[in-house]
């Protein structure tokens, strides 16, 4: 009797998991509604420009959750939407985006210093190409494919390059966004993107009269190094290494006149680190 008890809950519970796999999520029509009358969306944008910014790939349902009222049940089964809810949703998302702006107010979101119209405005251009470029990655990722997530890096690289975006010109404000580690996560951990995105950041880096990746001031740690070399050149790189070899000289002398074995131990680790680095 047991028995059949158990294998009377195993079927129950097989078909109730089987009846979940199959259900299709359609978006309420309050969801729907909440979307024609988003206003003041300086914070959708800004969440938005965090995420793609940000080291957990790109990732938009938390701020659709937040933004528009939609339950964690909804987006925790967005691989079951179906398809013309989706595709109406991701519809009406590109629709709030191009209502999006930057009210005087607002504009420390963005900036640290204060622009001009010129370039407020030339900063909300960007953030909305970013904003429905991301759209794209989240909703339709095979048809976005590498060109969308090489369009949001590209346009955050603009955006970092507007006179009030940083106020700190040390080019500090690039280490991890250029980190190959940070790209892979972007990427949603795909080699092609990740390779795409890559090479897009090669090919800026080498355009540019940039030169920050090849000193060693740049890095936190010379461990850090590994994470750009994708951007360099044989000869840069060389110019890099010569950095942190006088570097390592200059403690080494330190450490002369006060022998410790650990830090002589550390400048060799980096010293043989320091040599074998590879493009």
């Amino acid at each position: 009797m047991e028995h059949s008890l158990l294998s009377e809950l195993k079927e129950l519970i097989t078909n109730l998991e089987q009846k979940k796999a199959e259900t299709r999520y359609t978006i309420p029509s309050e969801i729907m509604g909440a979307t024609k009358k988003a206003k003041n969306l300086e914070r959708f944008l800004y969440d938005i420009f965090a995420v793609v910014n940000g080291s957990g790939g790109i990732n938009l349902l938390s701020i659709i959750r937040r933004e528009f009222g939609m339950s964690v049940e909804l987006t925790d089964h967005i691989d079951q939407w179906a398809p013309y809810s989706k595709d109406q949703f991701e519809d009406a998302l590109h629709d709030v985006i191009d209502r999006a702006e930057i009210r005087a107010g607002k504009q420390g979101l963005f900036f640290e210093g204060s622009p001009d119209k010129k370039e407020a405005a030339e900063a909300l251009h960007l953030l909305k190409r970013i904003a429905h470029a991301a759209v794209k990655c989240q909703f339709s990722p095979k048809l976005a494919g590498p060109h969308a997530y090489i369009e949001i890096l590209d346009h955050v690289i603009q955006f970092y390059a507007l006179p009030n975006s940083f106020l700190d010109d040390s080019m500090i404000k690039y280490r991890s966004l250029l980190s190959s580690d940070r790209l892979y996560a972007m990427s949603g951990n795909d080699d092609t993107i990740t390779a795409a995105l890559k090479s897009h950041v090669k090919e800026w880096y080498q355009r540019s009269t940039y030169t920050f990746l090849e000193k060693s001031e740049w890095y936190h740690t010379y461990e850090s190094v590994l994470d750009y070399l994708y951007v360099l050149t044989e000869e840069q790189l060389e110019c890099l290494r010569i950095d942190f070899i006088e570097h390592i000289r200059n403690e080494l002398k330190l450490v002369k006149v006060k022998p410790e074995l650990h830090r002589v131990k550390l400048l060799k680790s980096m010293l043989e680190t320091v040599l074998n680095w590879k493009v």
